[in-house]
């Protein structure tokens, strides 16, 4: 694309689903603000690939895996997987988007509610909607879980929300604020709220998963010698060497 207002970039290739960052020589802020993130994660979702196959029995396990909702290293590295896929896909969409200079806008935040504007509001009720499928993947039904193909991760970018993708992206790797260093809890919210995630859908995912994951832990004591959420970034540097935000290495261009 050839247009002198826009950014001056470099072409992006098709959308594959591991890709690495490609050279963009100017970044629209909103994007890069993005694209530092989903590098992140990215990052430390490899970093679980690599290393939670030999962790499974290490004493501080718990403290990861009370994030995915179960201790079988099978399914938390079948989400992990799925995962670095998602991150992989949007950061390629994200990329492709800072090569032809179109910036992603936050959402406006809704104003606080007046008085004034609930007595003028005509109320409407509808009919109860229909149950919905859940949108995140639930860790104790193996039937609920699947690996998109090529096509449904691009698709799903392209159609969701960059907050509703970095959500269930979070819920793949079994983000926390627990396993986050320094600011990165903060940009990981900023990112869902200003972009379009439920917020009430994420939180009330991760209880679950925490409620689940102390059902299980009941039922098999023996497994555990030590309280998993004591200390737990300790006990995440001991399993991993690293907190989500650690620095992952930097890529070749400013992006």
């Amino acid at each position: 694309v050839s247009n002198p207002t826009m950014h001056q970039t470099a072409q992006t290739s098709e959308p594959t689903p591991n890709p690495e960052p490609e050279m963009v020589r100017t970044v629209p802020p909103c994007i890069g603000f993005l694209l530092k993130l989903v590098r992140v994660l990215l990052y430390y979702g490899r970093r679980l690939d690599r290393d939670l196959p030999a962790k499974a029995d290490h004493q501080r396990f718990p403290a990861l895996a009370a994030g995915f909702g179960t201790h079988d290293i099978g399914r938390i590295l079948a989400q992990v997987h799925r995962g670095i896929l998602r991150a992989a896909m949007l950061q390629r969409w994200l990329l492709a988007r800072a090569a032809l200079g179109w910036d992603i806008e936050p959402r406006h935040q809704a104003a606080p509610a007046a008085l004034a504007d609930i007595d003028a509001l005509a109320m409407h009720l509808r009919p109860p909607a229909q149950p919905r499928r859940r949108s995140f993947s639930e860790p104790d039904d193996a039937t609920d879980f699947a690996i998109p193909s090529l096509k449904e991760l691009e698709s799903q970018v392209r159609r969701r929300s960059v907050g509703r993708s970095i959500a269930e992206i979070c819920m793949d790797l079994g983000v926390a604020p627990s396993l986050c260093e320094g600011a990165t809890w903060d940009e990981i919210l900023q990112a869902l709220m200003r972009y379009g995630a439920n917020l009430g859908q994420f939180f009330a995912e991760q209880a679950r998963r925490r409620d689940n994951f102390l059902a299980e832990r009941d039922k098999r004591p023996e497994t555990w010698t030590l309280d998993w959420r004591d200390r737990p970034r300790d006990s995440i540097r001991l399993l991993l060497g690293i907190l989500l935000g650690d620095s992952p290495p930097e890529p070749a261009a400013g992006v």
